[in-house]
């Protein structure tokens, strides 16, 4: 029964995602294109989407489906203009690192363009992950000498827990052209819920609590070779040894 009253929770929590997605996609953005300069609107959508997402993740919290912990949050206010590299163990896990990180944008899976909730959000603001190599790289540099940080998650789909990890080297060729700074985010959540093979309504019988766990910034190094794909591996390895 209490495993039936936190999945009915999780698809009304879920109803409220994709609605309040349609309204601020089909409403309020174009108030803003309407009402705002050009160079002032990226920011504007940016922080509407970290209030709105911060407001879900409250709302999940308050009705005791997750417990979202971040013992270095303060560290995160303050971030500019760094790849945020994190691990992806659940569906939501987006929504929380955008949540706790202002001035974020988020590369995201080609289907969530398409999504017919959250499109018109996701196409004003963020990446696709299937953007050629070259534009990902102008592109998310444009972004970062902005000042916005860019949340990557390396595997491209939530970790299937037996499989073996493979993350991709966008990140690591970002940085080499961008000489942003990496932070490695490592999310765990205990017990595991919305995971690649569990049903996105169940969250089982009690409160999942996500641990955000700060590993320490990676600054771009000069290295004595000019080969950048020998370069982007030692830095996907590097990371990979932090998160995997």
């Amino acid at each position: 029964m209490i495993r039936f009253i936190r999945s009915c929770f999780c698809v009304f929590c879920f109803g409220i995602f994709g609605l309040g997605g349609l309204l601020i996609g089909s409403a309020i953005f174009p108030v803003i294109l309407l009402l705002s300069k050009s160079d002032k609107q990226r920011k504007i959508f940016v922080n509407t989407v970290h209030v709105s997402w911060k407001a879900f993740v409250w709302l999940m919290s308050v009705l005791r489906l997750i417990k979202v912990k971040c013992p270095e949050y303060k560290k995160l206010k303050s971030l500019r203009g760094t790849i945020v590299i994190a691990n992806h163990p659940s569906l939501i896990d987006v929504v929380i690192l955008v949540s706790l990180i202002p001035n974020s944008v988020c590369v995201v899976k080609d289907s969530l363009f398409k999504n017919f909730f959250v499109r018109k959000v996701i196409s004003k603001i963020y990446l696709s992950n299937t953007m050629a190599p070259d534009e990902f790289v102008d592109c998310g540099t444009g972004v970062l000498k902005q000042g916005y940080n860019i949340v990557v998650f390396p595997e491209g789909t939530r970790t299937v827990i037996g499989n073996p990890v493979h993350i991709h080297r966008g990140f690591a060729y970002l940085q080499i052209a961008s000489g942003a700074d990496i932070l490695p985010i490592k999310i765990t959540n205990n017990p595991p819920v919305l995971g690649k093979t569990q049903k996105w309504w169940d969250v089982g019988n009690k409160t999942s609590v996500y641990d955000i766990v700060l590993c320490g910034i990676l600054k771009y190094q000069k290295y004595t070779t000019t080969d950048k794909r020998k370069i982007a591996i030692n830095i996907t390895e590097t990371i990979k040894m932090v998160l995997f």
